[in-house]
């Protein structure tokens, strides 16, 4: 009788949750604020965490990941033809896509460059900071690169940023023991938003920090530092699982080659100082939806009151994460532990947390049968918070109220997760097949 009771609640969360995100597909086709945007998506997390939790009904893992898989494909297919209302990046990452085919370099050139003035039309106007440089690694370029041959619509990008999901969520059903850890990531409200509907291919940085650690796990080195340079290659958050190599020597000089060769177009192209460089502007100078790194800024200020105060607060946080780099090898961390411990010290510690930055932290999150990590990627849909008045005005105001919310019930999420992310041994073993 209870199976039969959780089997029906279970296809009505499913049901309830499909709802609303086609509800969500149709606001945002129909010239939606915003702020209905995130409302929807917020509401979604009510059904999601009713069908994680009563997918007990289903008691085969195959069965679960096959729907996992086809609920990724059908929830995220709705928000394919909506407008990303909550994101402009996918207008860069296009038009970088095409600066490639075109022949020009953008790491090079800012959009506002006058020898790009030919090619000025509708997706340049739509570019944010066109001042600056791009900012990402080659293999995201590449994948920009893609969709700009495969059409270079918007519905094109955010198709291959909805098989980054899927992609992703097979990952994590062939990794993680885990029957929930696959629904859990195909079902995410943010994750399934962020890809289908603003384009951001980030879950695949998250995936490739997921198989970096399962191969440190089961000891096949040469498949962990692959993984670990596609994870740089996308984003340069996966420089934080290069400390975990460091007890096998060949393989820490063979991943920390690949992937400074992954960043040299980066800082090659410009040096951090021009102001045109994107890199270095992002690294001294952009800060949002911040916490600890708040903290660590205020006091920065307090005890010096000099224009070198955030530099120092960007110091003190960056050898805050290197200490913990240190101690989780130290630790001898089992690699989830470690890597997810690391993502999620990074995250807190960061001047800088975009919602579609918890894509990096999900994966290991599931893996790990963590649920903090699912709380927050509930709570960050208040970094959006300003969207309203920016698009009303170019104004962005983010009241203090809204930030200590968030991560108030992050702090909580942390306090109650028996799985919560720990520097201690002996600590989380993993969640991999042997």
């Amino acid at each position: 009788m209870r199976v039969r009771r959780d089997g029906a609640l279970f296809a009505l969360c499913l049901t309830l949750q499909g709802c609303i995100i086609g509800g969500v597909a149709v606001a945002a086709r129909s010239g939606g604020s915003p702020s209905t945007i995130v409302t929807g998506l917020a509401l979604c997390f009510v059904p999601y965490a009713g069908a994680i939790h009563f997918s007990r009904s289903v008691t085969r893992k195959r069965v679960l990941d096959r729907l996992a898989i086809g609920t990724a494909l059908l929830f995220g297919g709705a928000f394919l033809l909506a407008p990303p209302l909550l994101s402009d990046d996918l207008y860069r990452y296009l038009w970088e896509g095409r600066l490639w085919l075109e022949g020009f370099n953008p790491y090079r050139l800012s959009p506002d460059d006058p020898g790009l003035a030919q090619l000025r039309d509708d997706l340049w106007v739509r570019i944010n900071n066109k001042p600056l440089a791009t900012i990402y690694p080659p293999l995201s370029q590449l994948i920009f690169v893609a969709a700009q041959w495969l059409g270079g619509k918007v519905w094109t990008l955010k198709l291959l940023a909805l098989a980054a999901h899927v992609l992703s969520v097979v990952v994590v059903a062939r990794l993680s023991t885990l029957p929930k850890a696959s629904l859990g990531l195909a079902l995410n409200p943010l994750l399934l938003s962020e890809a289908a509907l603003n384009g951001h291919f980030d879950i695949l940085c998250g995936a490739a920090l997921l198989i970096t650690a399962w191969a440190l796990a089961q000891h096949r080195f040469l498949q962990a530092g692959i993984a670990a340079c596609v994870a740089v290659g996308l984003k340069m958050v996966g420089l934080v699982v290069l400390p975990l190599f460091v007890r096998r020597p060949k393989a820490l000089a063979a991943t920390g080659l690949g992937s400074a060769l992954l960043l040299v177009p980066i800082v090659w192209s410009r040096a951090p100082t021009d102001p045109v460089s994107g890199a270095g502007q992002f690294a001294t100078r952009w800060r949002g939806n911040e916490s600890l790194f708040a903290l660590v800024d205020q006091l920065s200020r307090q005890l010096w009151e000099s224009d070198s105060a955030d530099l120092i607060a960007r110091s003190v946080v960056a050898a805050a994460l290197l200490a913990l780099c240190a101690l989780a090898v130290y630790r001898r961390l089992p690699p989830l532990q470690a890597t997810r411990a690391l993502v999620w010290a990074l995250l807190l510690l960061s001047p800088q947390v975009h919602p579609w930055y918890l894509a990096w932290l999900l994966p290991l999150e599931v893996a790990a049968a963590g649920a903090a990590g699912l709380v927050w990627s509930a709570a960050v849909l208040c970094a959006y918070a300003p969207l309203d008045l920016w698009v009303a005005q170019g104004v962005w105001e983010m009241p203090p109220s809204v930030q200590i919310f968030e991560y108030s019930l992050v702090a909580l999420a942390l306090i109650l997760d028996p799985q919560r992310p720990s520097f201690r041994m002996p600590g989380l073993r993993g969640r991999f097949p042997a």
